[in-house]
Formats: C-alpha cells, sequence, structure tokens
C-alpha cells in the first residue's frame, strides 16, 4: 500500500474532518523546578545562595573552569539531548555533577536555556526602559547606571553574570568571545 492509499483511507474515514495544528499544553513545572521558574520560587525552594540560583552558579563555575578557553564559547550548540536529560535531573531536584556528566557546550546550552525561560528577565521592562531612557546625558552617567542597576529586583545575579561574561571577554583571544560576540547572545536572555 503506498502513500496514497493511506491518504484516500483517511478521507473515507473522515471525509469532513478539519485539520487544525495541534494544541501542545504545557504541564506546570513541579515544585523543584529550577527551570522555567521565578526567581522568587527559586528562593522560597532554597534554590539560591546569596542571591543566586544554584544550578547558574553550578553552570557559571563549570564554564570558568572549563570553558573560559573553548573556541566559540556560547556559539557552539550542545547535545540536545543531552542539555534536555540534564535540565530534566536538574527539575527533577538532583544535583549533576557536570564535571563527569556534561561538556563545555550543553553546559553554555543550558546556561542560556536557564536564563530564556526565566518567566520575568533579570532586567524586568520597567527597568529596562529606565535603564535606557536615562542614559542619553553622559555626565553621571555611571553613577546612574549603578543607581539603576541597584533598583533591580535581584541585582545580584545580574552582577554574577556580568562578571563571568568580562572573564569570558578577557579570554577572547583563544575563545573568541569577545564583548561585540557576546552581547547579542545575552542581551535577549537577560532582557528578553
Amino acid at each position: 500500500m503506498g502513500a496514497g492509499a493511506s491518504i484516500s483511507l483517511l478521507r473515507i474515514l473522515r471525509p469532513n474532518a478539519k485539520v487544525s495544528p495541534a494544541v501542545v499544553s504545557v504541564p506546570e513545572a513541579p515544585p523543584t523546578s529550577v527551570f522555567g521558574v521565578t526567581l522568587e520560587t527559586l528562593r522560597e525552594n532554597e534554590q539560591m545562595i546569596c542571591g543566586i540560583p544554584l544550578v547558574l552558579r553550578d553552570m557559571v563555575e563549570y564554564l570558568d573552569t572549563n570553558g573560559l578557553h573553548q573556541k566559540g564559547l556560547f556559539r557552539l550548540s550542545g547535545s540536545m539531548l543531552r542539555t534536555r536529560q540534564l535540565r530534566l535531573r536538574w527539575d527533577q531536584g538532583e544535583r549533576v555533577d557536570l564535571v563527569h556528566e556534561a561538556d563545555v557546550p550543553t553546559v553554555a546550552s543550558l546556561l542560556k536555556l536557564f536564563l530564556r525561560e526565566l518567566p520575568v528577565p533579570i532586567v524586568p521592562e520597567p527597568h529596562r526602559k529606565e535603564l535606557i531612557l536615562r542614559q542619553t546625558d553622559e555626565s553621571g552617567l555611571n553613577q546612574r547606571l549603578k543607581d539603576n542597576l541597584s533598583l533591580l529586583p535581584d541585582p545580584n545575579i545580574l552582577s554574577y553574570l556580568i562578571h563571568f561574561l568580562s572573564r569570558v571577554a578577557a579570554h577572547s583571544p583563544s575563545n573568541h568571545m569577545p564583548l561585540e560576540n557576546l552581547a547579542p547572545i545575552f542581551g535577549p536572555c537577560v532582557f528578553q
């Protein structure tokens, strides 16, 4: 039986059936989830230390140790299967030993995924607008920027991420990731 026979069989069985796109429902995250939940939820579930999500800290520490010299860090995608497996384990409340269970591209992909899936970005919309609108006059720019950044709901996370990305950029001769290459990757992750 060829493909044409299958199609006519469908027509006979359901001649007036309409084809519509499947509706995919996203199940609510289990209570231990760390991906796709708010920072407040992570805090309530004791998934933060010093204002930094544990999963973020684990990934940054791994990349700090193993990835700073990786050519194309954050440009090369990790294994989608491995990324899904590690994410699922974290979401089930497991601690993942990245040194023995992951590789640099996969952890880099996980880091970007974690930031992209935050329901409220690290720099929420009202703060983003405030940061952009107030920075047109260059006199006192640094102080205004510091003042605005201190008003963020979770300024420690942004500071932590910026310090890490500064270390990545400092190794750009080997990883080919200067600030100009990091900004288009992390800007959307931080500001959504």
